[in-house]
């Protein structure tokens, strides 16, 4: 799963915490799941002629050979998206804040996690925070009338908190063949008829829009975790690991869009604004058009997979 003013050090607890405090999204859902860059991506529509390969670390397909000539129907959404970010300047600005924080803090803490842990533990690690979440996504599946799956996300908690071992093993996955559906408040706000207004950057958290920022923040009051472990002190522990396992998961995909990208902050807008609209049309029960999507950065296993 995708800004220069170095802050004080005595800031970077709080801000690693804040970085976390988006993993439920999800996103996916980077989501899930919005960390210092957001949990699920795409780039923009494939023009025709274009090849793939997949990707080794994540199973996605990889695009290349793209056409000199992009089509009209490519550029219309290009434009479209730049309409959606009337506040660019801001938004670039903060866009730099948040990579000199990737660059000089999150990145090296993601190297040492994936340097100190192998794979098969990283993956159990990204499994438990998954199962964390659950109680959120079944909360918004019944807000979206999604009744069919939040009957099975409910299962996949029972099962995967008491045979998973407190979710570290995905067991409905591999038991029973109920996979991991998600759902968040920024998409219950849309399938509301509440429109996305404006795209924006957040200091930490990354890409969003002013409708799915507002949905964070009331996916933070829906998660029991809030509410059970209590003062900052006890959280901010949690929130760190969390946020970790979630960039380990991401950190190759988005290096991937990085490189590939003459302007990876305009990538990164076109890739998350394509990436909400797909999962809304999909939790709307319509055509997602996933073939049309260039690159869905979200991961299909865990860390290492």
């Amino acid at each position: 799963m995708q800004s220069r003013k170095c802050p004080p050090a005595s800031a970077l607890p709080s801000a690693l915490a804040i970085l976390l405090v988006s993993a439920a999204a999800a996103s996916e859902d980077f989501g899930a799941k919005r960390l210092a860059e957001p949990v699920s991506l795409t780039v923009a529509a494939i023009p025709a002629g274009a090849s793939s390969e997949p990707d080794v670390a994540l199973g996605l397909p990889v695009y290349s050979d793209f056409p000199d000539d992009l089509d009209a129907e490519y550029e219309s959404d290009l434009d479209a998206h730049e309409s959606r970010d009337p506040m660019e300047g801001m938004n670039r600005g903060t866009f730099a804040f948040n990579r000199f924080l990737d660059r000089w803090a999150f990145d090296p803490l993601t190297n040492a996690y994936q340097f100190i842990f192998p794979p098969s533990i990283r993956e159990g690690v990204y499994n438990f925070f998954l199962n964390l979440e659950t109680p959120v996504v079944f909360v918004n599946q019944l807000f979206q009338f999604r009744g069919e799956e939040a009957t099975f996300t409910l299962g996949r908690f029972l099962v995967n908190t008491t045979a998973g071992v407190a979710g570290f093993v995905d067991a409905a996955d591999y038991v029973a063949g109920w996979a991991r559906t998600e759902a968040d408040f920024g998409q219950t706000l849309a399938i509301w008829g509440t429109p996305s207004g404006a795209y924006l950057v957040v200091p930490i958290l990354g890409p969003s829009t002013v409708r799915d920022f507002s949905g964070d923040v009331i996916d933070r009051l829906l998660d029991p975790l809030t509410y059970v472990i209590g003062p900052v002190m006890w959280w901010v522990p949690l929130e760190v690991s969390q946020g970790l396992s979630v960039r380990d998961a991401h950190i190759g995909a988005l290096s991937q869009l990085e490189d590939s990208s003459v302007d990876f902050y305009a990538a990164l807008r076109s890739a998350y604004l394509q990436s909400r609209e797909a999962e809304i049309r999909g939790a709307s029960n319509e055509e997602a058009k996933i073939t049309e999507l260039a690159v869905e950065i979200t991961p299909a296993r865990g860390p290492g997979g």
